[in-house]
């Protein structure tokens, strides 16, 4: 007898699939908390430029030590911006990792972030 004709069959069904979003509802939430918590940093050459992003390559943080108040402006600069970008790069990496662990390297999700990676901070 199919579930169509057997109501507790239904029902079971039902309460199976219902679990099952309940499961994947909260595997996300852990999911996005780990995003969440993902950092990356990135460091000059002789470390007077460090930069922290999160999974979402924003700025969280940056520290110049004596040593960078002593570069030119445009050396700075670009120390500080080379910086950001090998943060962000790091980051992407880690909230890719992170949602191939959940989700599987081969997932929609997975290769969806991967991509916007890749192309963000290529």
């Amino acid at each position: 007898m199919t579930a169509f004709h057997d109501p507790d069959a239904a029902l079971a069904k039902i309460q199976r699939d219902i679990q099952a979003a309940q499961d994947r509802a909260v595997r996300a939430e852990q999911v996005k908390a780990e995003i969440d918590a993902v950092r990356g940093r990135g460091r000059s050459p002789r470390g007077e430029v460090v930069v922290e992003v999160d999974a979402s390559g924003q700025l969280r943080d940056v520290v110049l030590t004596d040593a960078a108040m002593a570069l030119r402006h445009d050396e700075l600069s670009r120390y500080i911006l080379d910086a950001a970008r090998a943060a962000q790069r790091e980051a992407g990496g880690r909230a890719v990792a992170v949602m191939g662990e959940a989700f599987g390297e081969d997932s929609p999700l997975t290769e969806h972030l991967r991509t916007e990676v890749e192309q963000r901070y290529a």
